[in-house]
């Protein structure tokens, strides 16, 4: 017997369809308590399915308080039948009509106190009656009416009611609520018999990759936006969960080019989502933090997406089905991040060709293109050996020995020996040394001198002199809420502390101190000296600093080929943890915020860009593309925190990877596009050399006075400040998805184009003017033979 003197029941029944194309009745009855052997007084037993729209139930006419009896044993091998084994007993209501409760009681009355969900609540008296029919037949026929059929498109139907032998206070109210752990018993009722038609398909379909499967989807969605003057405007399409990204499509498609071949412009990778919010509210002004990974069981009419690089979408459900908002949420919480990387897309996608490891780092050839002497490419790690967040192959001094390297690694955090990263002729060098794992000592010291064997030697603490992980996890945070605004009133009050709260989030100062420590190592590195970078494993800031010190002392890599070769070498072949930086994956249960140190050396690149308009060979639009494609889980170059676990997933007997580079551009743009990268300033010819510097150029057309030219500065290095007064936001990235904020780019994109044409008729005229002793290529000059005497 219960304890209780009151009963809450609820109940729903909901259309559902099986793998089979099948359609089945799931009727759902929850009991607001239990027994003392965990089980409901009273369930239902479905004994069989007929051909037919009906349904068979064994009903028992005892009250809701009884023992159960023996039930009959059914047969189960009929086809189409679907049997549930169960000891339950049919839920009935008693024959005393003072049992359920018509009117509006005192209990009643507390239930609407507690604002019981709509959709518990019996919109007719159909659902009472049928429940209080103490002498429902056996066999019940249910006929294919049209109040079913509409039942039927709708869903389902649900209800409550009470049973009570007293009239006394409620026991125990919270059983009211659905997120109460209560005894339930589900029942599949097949109500039509096995048949081709399916269910009716939607008119828009998301455009898949090879491997890409829909989880979740939704029709009559609204995406929304804000434009200048406060005019928000909403435009209605399907919107879908992949394996690999949010889709959105338009009922009416527009004709416009896509930006990207794998991307829609309304699409956005799982791996790229940073965070889900919940809209509430009317006006939709307040938001919800959802937790990534969790699940919500309230109806959701609107969600805000807000991505890692800086791009978000608004979507509203209200014109959709009553559950689809919950579906979609719970598909992007649980799949934003997958258990393993394993479960990354990338796994899944097979494209038709196989790139193998065509764009790998051999260490071997960026040792001789720098032409730093007295060093050697190592293979004690061809096994790993030595770590397994090293390459199989790197670079050390000549003299030290193989058994000398395994001691010397053993010193270090991750059994990381020091590596070489880049030198010069002269006999500077870069070093990433991690700091160590055992007690300073003398014996140590000397291990360390003797792997280096040069008095100059300047090592620098990146851990001391550059913000940690946690600061800049926090100041990535702080700039994507500052500058993701979706409405001119949000933009309207952070406007009024804009500055300040810029400076507080400590972005722009990462970024200053990044380009004076790189700097500080260009300027080292030129003059013959050895610099070493110490800190934590080696595979972070330190990897940060001696990029930028590269790009500030050799102009190979400031071409895009230069460029991606030093992304490939120093980041991914270092070992630098792109899926736990970037939070690609999550192997622990604890969510971990994005680690943006690729990112900051990405706004370093785009101040040196600023800062020498003619110096790279790229424009900073190409920034932002490489900074999508490092959360864009269909290329293996960024999901992989070490080419070991990369060669592991290659020869996994299960699902091998096979490789796609990131660097193989057609696969995501044009070459239109890819064009538009080039900077029309870089590489433009220099006015062709004078054969002294008293006397003007054969080719100047001024006549009669002397011209006093003013040659190019020349500098070992480019001198970058790190100054925050010299800094600029990157409001291209920052704002790229607040409209109100976004300026045309007409004169720009033009400006571009006449600088373009500028350009082809400069090297025109050079490539057809003949003159000794120039290299047209770089146009450095060349001794005349008479200057040499």
């Amino acid at each position: 017997m219960r304890t209780t003197e009151i009963e809450l029941v609820t109940y729903s029944i909901e259309d559902k369809k099986d793998q089979n194309e099948n359609y089945y009745q799931v009727a759902t009855t929850n009991f607001s308590e239990e027994t003392e052997d965990g089980l409901p007084a009273t369930t239902v037993d479905i004994s069989e399915q007929c051909t037919g729209r009906f349904i068979r139930i064994d009903t028992d006419d005892s009250l809701l308080f009884t023992t159960l009896e023996d039930q009959e044993e059914l047969d189960v091998h009929e086809a189409g039948q679907l049997l549930r084994a169960t000891s339950w007993k049919p839920l009935k209501s008693p024959a005393d009509k003072d049992w359920i409760k018509i009117k509006q009681t005192e209990e009643e009355e507390w239930l609407d106190s507690l604002k019981v969900p709509k959709e518990w609540l019996a919109s007719d008296t159909s659902s009472v009656n049928l429940l209080s029919n103490p002498s429902s037949p056996v066999k019940s026929k249910v006929n294919p009416s049209k109040s079913d059929q509409s039942e039927k498109s709708e869903g389902g139907r649900s209800g409550w009611f009470l049973l009570s032998n007293h009239r006394q206070g409620l026991a125990r109210g919270v059983a009211m609520t659905l997120n109460r752990n209560v005894s339930s018993f589900t029942s599949y009722i097949d109500l039509e018999p096995p048949s081709d038609t399916k269910d009716p398909v939607m008119d828009t379909l998301p455009d898949l990759l090879p491997g890409e499967m829909v989880i979740s989807q939704a029709d009559r969605v609204c995406v929304y936006s804000t434009h200048a003057g406060g005019m928000t405007s909403g435009q209605t399409g399907a919107l879908f969960v992949t394996t690999l990204k949010l889709s959105f499509k338009l009922h009416v498609e527009k004709d416009a080019p896509r930006s990207n071949k794998l991307l829609g412009d309304t699409d956005i990778t799982l791996s790229s989502i940073q965070a889900v919010y919940e809209i509430l509210g009317d006006t939709g002004e307040k938001r919800k933090k959802l937790p990534l990974g969790s699940n919500v069981s309230n109806k959701i009419d609107g969600i805000f997406v807000l991505c890692k690089n800086f791009r978000f979408l608004r979507f509203s459900f209200k014109f959709a089905g009553v559950d689809t908002g919950r579906n979609i949420t719970n598909a992007l919480l649980h799949h934003s991040r997958p258990k393993k990387n394993e479960l990354l897309f990338a796994f899944e996608h097979s494209l038709n060709e196989n790139l193998h490891n065509q764009y790998g780092t051999v260490w071997e050839d960026v040792r001789r293109e720098s032409e730093c002497p007295n060093m050697r490419v190592s293979r004690a790690n061809d096994t790993w050996q030595v770590s397994i967040s090293l390459p199989q192959q790197f670079v050390v001094p000549a003299h030290v020995t193989d058994e000398a390297l395994s001691l010397v690694s053993g010193l270090c955090l991750g059994t990381r020996p020091p590596v070489w990263v880049w030198g010069n002729k002269v006999g500077g060098a870069v070093f990433i040394q991690p700091t160590l794992n055992v007690s300073p000592s003398p014996s140590v010291d000397h291990m360390f001198e003797d792997f280096y064997r040069t008095k100059k030697r300047v090592t620098i603490d990146v851990d001391q002199s550059f913000p940690s992980h946690t600061q800049l996890e926090d100041s990535f945070i702080s700039v994507l809420e500052l500058h993701c605004m979706d409405g001119e009133k949000e933009a309207e009050e952070k406007d009024k502390s804009y500055f300040s709260s810029l400076e507080s989030t400590g972005w722009l100062t990462s970024v200053g101190s990044a380009l004076r420590l790189a700097s500080q190592v260009a300027d080292q590195m030129t003059i013959g000296k050895t610099v070493v970078l110490r800190e934590g494993e080696g595979r972070s800031s330190s990897i940060l600093i001696a990029s930028l010190a590269q790009l500030l002392v050799c102009e190979d890599f400031r071409t895009r080929a230069g460029f991606e070769g030093l992304i490939q070498s120093n980041w991914v072949s270092l070992g630098f943890q792109f899926s736990k930086s970037h939070t690609l994956s999550n192997l622990s249960s604890k969510m971990s915020n994005l680690n943006p140190t690729f990112l900051l050396f990405l706004d370093c690149v785009h101040q040196m860009s600023l800062q020498f308009p003619s110096k790279l060979e790229f424009l900073p639009q190409y920034l932002m593309d490489v900074w999508d494609t490092t959360l864009l889980p269909v290329f293996d170059t960024f999901i992989f925190d070490s080419e070991h676990d990369r060669a592991v997933a290659r020869s996994s007997p299960e699902i091998p990877l096979q490789l796609h580079s990131a660097w193989d551009w057609v696969k995501q743009f044009t070459s239109p596009q890819i064009e538009k990268w080039d900077n029309p300033l870089y590489g433009v010819p220099l006015r062709p050399p004078r054969s002294s510097s008293m006397e003007p150029s054969d080719l100047s057309m001024i006549m009669e006075r002397q011209v006093h030219p003013t040659f190019p500065e020349s500098k070992k290095f480019l001198p970058v400040s790190g100054e925050i007064i010299n800094l600029s936001v990157w409001y291209q990235l920052f704002h790229r998805s607040v409209p109100f904020l976004s300026t045309t780019n007409t004169w720009t994109e033009k400006l571009t184009d006449l600088r373009r044409e500028a350009k082809a008729s400069v090297t025109t005229m050079m490539n057809t003017t003949k003159r000794p002793g120039v290299n047209h290529k770089n146009n450095h000059n060349i001794p005349h033979p008479q200057e040499t005497r």
